[in-house]
């Protein structure tokens, strides 16, 4: 005879399963719409975990009423964020597509003000759940907040603002990426100098995180190395190609280049071709774009650091889903994805086994 669950106690999955002398793992799947379990199953678990008051009813009620979870995602555009779409798509595959509808919201680069637009409008949409890179941790930090009152809940990603109400920030380890770029470079220049930096955007978490990682590094650890100059180039591979041409005007004993991103190096490269210098300068960036990839195996781009975007699509998607459905968030509020370094002799291994692009 089955065991009836205390009716003090919370009903839990087990005592569904005990209930209906079924696996848990079957009670698992039809709460979780997953595949392996019959309709018929499904529907019975279903009606028990309502009758017993399984809390949350959110996913039973989803299933019964075949109400879509609508998740807003508010992003830039560039290479990158394809990736980040296969990870979303990863785990839709995983639960069934018709429980989550994904509406992409996208900037041609970080801009908090068009965020804000987007913002305003998914708020009075009333969305089941916002994934967001801020462009700026203080402005859409208001933002953000204002979401959580109403009770949407946000996920960070990529980027942060780490002050926020968001309920989770999924992405890189910047600060502990930004120094391992400072190490990297610090090998490649053994002892040589002066060196350039150049970031995005000032005021992106992300960036401003790894550039301020490397110069520690590089001040605490390797005094020898000077940083000449620090620039912005908003993402974009003709404003480097200016910064880098202008430079090596003024400063022709330039050693080495920091890029925050993976948006520049080839600007770069291109000015470095025509002043004949692209296998005398060393370049330490971050992502595997496919011409980083292409100037990796050339030896003219030196390491790039890689932060699994298809892992932060999958997982930004999956603490949603969890935390509407569960109530869950993961433990300290914050999923760190994987880092890889490519250089010419891994970027093939990396990119064939599909890590990346």
């Amino acid at each position: 005879m089955a065991k009836v669950t205390d009716r003090n106690k919370a009903p839990r999955q087990k005592d569904i399963a005990s209930l209906l002398g079924i696996s848990r793992g079957s009670v698992d799947r039809a709460l979780h719409n997953r595949s392996g379990i019959s309709e018929k199953t499904k529907s019975r678990i279903i009606r028990k975990a309502k009758e017993l008051g399984y809390s949350p009813n959110k996913i039973a009620q989803f299933l019964v009423t075949k109400k879509n979870l609508n998740i807003a995602m508010i992003t830039p555009n560039d290479p990158l964020w394809s990736r980040v779409k296969q990870g979303t798509l990863s785990f839709l595959s995983e639960i069934g597509r018709f429980m989550i509808k994904t509406k992409w919201h996208v900037t041609n680069v970080h801009n908090p003000n068009e965020q804000i637009e987007i913002f305003k409008k998914v708020v009075k949409e009333k969305y089941d759940g916002i994934a967001i890179a801020p462009a700026d941790p203080d402005i859409l930090k208001k933002w953000i907040d204002k979401s959580a009152n109403r009770g949407i809940p946000v996920v960070t990603l990529n980027t942060d603002s780490p002050l926020s109400k968001r309920i989770c920030y999924i992405g890189q380890n910047t600060y502990m990426a930004g120094r391992m770029a400072g190490e990297l470079m610090v090998k490649f220049l053994h002892g040589e100098s002066p060196i350039i930096i150049i970031t995005a955007f000032n005021n992106v978490f992300v960036h401003k995180t790894r550039l301020n990682a490397f110069k520690e590094i590089i001040k605490s650890d390797y005094k020898s190395i000077n940083i000449s100059d620090v620039f912005e180039n908003h993402d974009s591979n003709e404003e480097t190609y200016t910064i880098i041409k202008d430079i090596f005007k003024r400063k022709n004993e330039i050693k080495g280049i920091f890029f925050t991103t993976g948006n520049g190096p080839f600007g770069a490269v291109k000015a470095l071709k025509e002043l004949g210098l692209e296998h005398e300068i060393k370049i330490v960036c971050f992502d595997f774009f496919s011409d980083t990839i292409r100037l990796l195996k050339e030896g003219i781009v030196t390491a790039a650091i890689g932060e699994d975007p298809f892992g932060q699509g999958y997982y930004a998607i999956k603490v949603l889903y969890e935390y509407i459905t569960n109530g869950s968030i993961p433990e300290g509020g914050v999923i760190y994805t994987k880092t890889h370094i490519g250089i010419g002799e891994n970027i093939e291994v990396l990119t064939r086994e599909n890590i990346y692009f």
